[in-house]
């Protein structure tokens, strides 16, 4: 399929989730609400811009393609091309092709889409600007002080659950206004903790030079986040914060259950490989769960499941009955091993000289190393070492992408950049929702991109990734 697309989808992908990534500390941290929203704007621009960018370079490769096409394609090698017919070789290779490409990609995606969606709640429930009172009132030169009051009217207790009561009133103060000016009444709605009455005193927000703009009840403590221009306070900075944090937490152990931190690049002595025969694309099931796999089987008729995203339509019906090494990290959900999840990197290495990464079953794993040898021991030592190149298709994904996912990342987009904007009340929630759903959609059609509608009911149960 050629380096080009591949390249392209990498370059792209990455500037459109360092787009993504950046509007959440923007709206956050930046407290001047004029540059922060040209910064998000323009974050947002980019984003859009990759999106444009890939349809531009999908059309130039010639369309879209289907991704089984692209995934057959990836097993064909030197006998494609006229050369040699393999043979098998001796051992398994010391070196495979990384799968730190297809780690990045995974990981990518999951941040990708925790952080849009924590984003969207953010831009939701932040305020893009102050309240246009008092930014009329800081634009005028705006000073805290503690004003009498004249009047008090409408007091009311309150008593929560939790914490301490606090009074309610509306009432009426008095301004002293700059120098040469005359005092200035206006009506207030101050929020204290003790009961409020005529001749007390009252913290507010306002303008000396223009006290006719009026006054906002409030102490720094109170106003000085919205003062200061944050999108929200504190608290809620936290819980957006917290959001985040969880998202990537469960992105990495959702990298570790499908992929494995492992680059598996470099085998070494606690590896382990059997010869054995593909028997072609198979679904791994234990209760209720299923996940793809290939399936393979030994000389001694023991089976393994290499678990990895293929179905019939993926491969090429050459494979089945071919002769392959399956190579695995015996570390890794062994007794006393390293933490495991019940699954351990391996790979596939054909005699064509592909290679394909997945995981196995710890518990096949376990079996195998009763017929299984050490790599270290089985390996090719003598020679120039084998061409090997990686099975790798979802790195063409600019390819196969579906339209429908630019035009959802594009609605997406519009809704993050409408949520800048001064939208209040219930527009304001509907717009957040519209571009949630947005973003639902856009990772549901990107999932299903590699699977047509009459294979959807074989997929992993547990979900897959498009990377």
């Amino acid at each position: 399929m050629g380096t080009a697309p591949r390249r392209a989808g990498a370059w792209f992908g990455a500037l459109g989730l360092a787009a993504a990534i950046s509007v959440l500390p923007l709206w956050l941290f930046w407290s001047d609400p004029e540059p922060r929203r040209t910064a998000i704007l323009v974050a947002l621009g980019c984003a859009l811009a990759c999106v444009g960018g890939i349809a531009v370079c999908q059309r130039a490769a010639g369309g879209r393609r289907p991704y089984a096409a692209i995934a057959v394609a990836e097993f064909s090698g030197a006998t494609e091309a006229g050369g040699p017919v393999a043979v098998e070789p001796d051992g398994p290779p010391r070196v495979l092709p990384s799968r730190r490409g297809m780690q990045g990609r995974s990981l990518a995606w999951y941040l990708g889409v925790c952080t849009v969606l924590v984003s969207l709640f953010a831009l939701a429930i932040g305020a893009p600007q102050r309240p246009e009172r008092m930014q009329r009132i800081v634009d005028a030169g705006a000073e805290f002080a503690d004003v009498p009051i004249e009047k008090v009217g409408d007091v009311r207790l309150h008593d929560p659950s939790k914490g301490h009561d606090y009074y309610t009133s509306t009432a009426v103060v008095r301004l002293a206004p700059g120098a040469g000016g005359v005092p200035v009444t206006v009506t207030v709605h101050p929020v204290t903790p003790d009961r409020p009455h005529t001749g007390g005193k009252v913290s507010v927000l306002y303008a000396p030079t223009r006290p006719g703009l009026g006054a906002l009840a409030g102490d720094e403590r109170s106003l000085g986040e919205a003062l200061e221009g944050a999108t929200m306070g504190t608290g809620r900075v936290w819980i957006v914060g917290i959001a985040w944090a969880a998202g990537i937490v469960l992105s990495v152990v959702v990298l570790s259950l499908r992929r494995g931190f492992r680059s598996f690049s470099r085998l070494g002595h606690a590896d382990m490989a059997v010869r054995g025969k593909c028997l072609g694309p198979d679904l791994w099931r234990r209760d209720s769960v299923e996940e793809q796999c290939l399936k393979i089987v030994t000389a001694s008729s023991r089976t393994a499941h290499f678990l990895a995203d293929v179905t019939e339509e993926h491969v090429p019906d050459s494979l089945k009955g071919q002769h392959l090494w399956l190579c695995w990290d015996a570390r890794r959900g062994a007794d006393g091993g390293r933490f495991s999840a019940g699954g351990t990197p391996a790979a596939l290495v054909s005699d064509d000289g592909w290679v394909m990464h997945g995981m196995l079953k710890a518990d096949d794993a376990q079996m195998m190393a009763t017929e299984g040898v050490s790599v270290e021991k089985a390996a090719v030592g003598n020679g120039e070492p084998r061409a090997l190149r990686l099975w790798d298709p979802h790195s063409a994904w600019l390819l196969y992408v579906a339209p429908s996912v630019l035009v959802l990342a594009a609605v997406l987009i519009g809704c993050a950049a409408l949520l800048t904007f001064d939208i209040t009340g219930v527009w304001r929630w509907v717009t957040g929702i519209a571009g949630a759903v947005a973003g639902l959609a856009l990772g549901y059609v990107a999932m299903k991109a590699p699977y047509p509608s009459n294979l959807r009911a074989a997929m992993p149960s547990n979900g897959t990734d498009p990377a």
